[in-house]
């Protein structure tokens, strides 16, 4: 699945859906819906950027100690770029595109 805004949608309805579980205190369903969420977006900046937004509150919840030092690590160098980096890692080829700008 290639098309980045069809990605974007997917990763727009797994965020609300795993909000909506993380809500109902279904924080093993909230976990799996919002990673499935990162893996459609990673090498889109900003999208990236808001999949770690979206994990540190079940990560928080959840007490994965890592995973939410991760996520907040991650988000505290977000300013730096560390998100362009990773989806230059991933070789990228929608970085540059409107929806994957940090600032978007």
């Amino acid at each position: 699945m290639n098309d980045l805004h069809e990605r974007a949608r997917q990763a727009h309805a797994l965020w609300a859906q795993g909000r909506a579980r993380l809500a109902a205190g279904d924080l093993d369903t909230a976990y799996r819906l919002l990673t499935e969420a990162h893996d459609l977006v990673t090498d889109c900046p900003a999208l990236h950027r808001e999949a770690h937004r979206q994990l540190l509150a079940v990560n928080r919840v959840n007490g994965r100690r890592g995973e939410e030092f991760t996520d907040r690590l991650l988000l505290a160098l977000a300013p730096l770029g560390v998100f362009t980096l990773i989806a230059r890692f991933f070789r990228s080829k929608v970085t540059g595109e409107t929806l994957c700008r940090r600032a978007a």
